[in-house]
């Protein structure tokens, strides 16, 4: 397929032109900075030819996995569509964004809390899931109290009654659940790898499959991420810390050689299923080894791709949907 179309179909499913406010790319990975973050449709960049997965980076940031020696070209046509050349400091900026707000004093409740609950409002409208820069700080105590607010202020919530800590608490135990179902090497090669072991569905069938099961099951939104390399699996699993509610994962070949995979799983401790689409138990002996398993409170395996909506679902009933 030209790369021109690609990007084309990129761009609608991220909200257009007007929506790309920056872009670069990283390894596999197309980074796409958007104006308004509830613009972009994740079923329908899922479903783009070429499109192997995705991951939200920050409140506004996306980044679209293409497969190796594809991604070049396809920034550059998107960079030719849009004018906008590739800026790699502001997603520098992104990442940073991402991480605790280490220059701003947060208080217990009820600051942090009403700080969380904003977050809730914004996921619900199709924003990033709370918000972590000092200027989306600011908004949100903007919001909870119309007098300013400085970041050298951290008794500025010390008035707040009991009525408004339970309130905020029982916001943030009702905060939408978020499920992300993580794909390892080669499972972007659905239908064509020997399809006598892994069956002829697609990769985007399997997508498809995992959205719609994902919403018949009670999650308020699925992410699919897939990659070859073991690093970048590793990075979503850690990215999932406090973003989402559980975690289905198909390591690939990683499931058999992967110490660090589990590492990661066991450090963000949410609850976790492992799906395989053969029965690797029967296959070669080296496929009996599962070092993923150990952080998984379920394995399924040989149902092909009907076993990620098994474990949508048992992931469901397990976090109580």
């Amino acid at each position: 397929m030209d790369r021109r179309q690609i990007a084309e179909e990129v761009l609608a499913a991220v909200g257009g032109r007007a929506n790309v406010t920056a872009n670069d790319i990283c390894m596999t990975r197309l980074r796409i900075l958007t104006e308004n973050p509830s613009l972009v449709d994740t079923e329908q960049l899922s479903a783009a030819r070429g499109v192997l997965g995705y991951v939200k980076r920050g409140s506004n940031g996306i980044e679209v996995v293409f497969g190796p020696g594809k991604v070049e070209a396809v920034h550059e046509a998107l960079v030719e569509l849009t004018g906008i050349e590739a800026d790699e400091e502001v997603f520098e900026d992104v990442e940073d964004a991402r991480k605790p707000a280490i220059h701003v004093h947060i208080t217990p409740n009820p600051l942090r809390d009403a700080a969380i609950v904003q977050s809730e409002e914004d996921a619900e409208e199709g924003l990033g899931p709370r918000a972590s820069s000092v200027d989306d700080l600011m908004s949100l105590l903007d919001v909870i109290d119309d007098s300013p607010v400085t970041a050298d202020a951290p008794d500025a919530a010390e008035g707040a009654d009991e009525e408004d800590e339970d309130a905020a608490a029982g916001d943030v135990e009702t905060r939408p659940a978020r499920v992300l179902v993580i794909n390892g090497p080669n499972i972007n090669m659905l239908g064509i790898r020997e399809p006598d072991i892994y069956g002829h569905d697609s990769y985007q069938s399997l997508l498809r499959l995992c959205q719609d099961s994902a919403r018949e099951a009670g999650f308020a939104d699925c992410t699919c991420f897939q990659s070859n390399h073991e690093g970048d699996l590793i990075d979503a699993i850690q990215d999932a810390y406090d973003s989402y509610t559980g975690i289905v994962i198909n390591p690939g070949a990683y499931t058999h050689t992967s110490i660090a995979l589990l590492d990661a799983a066991k450090a963000v401790g949410l609850p976790m299923v492992e799906v395989h689409i053969s029965k690797v138990d029967e296959r070669e002996e080296f496929r009996q080894v599962s070092y993923i398993r150990a952080a998984c409170f379920e394995t399924i395996t040989g149902m092909g791709i009907e076993g990620y909506r098994k474990a949508l679902f048992d992931l469901a009933a397990h976090v109580g949907l």
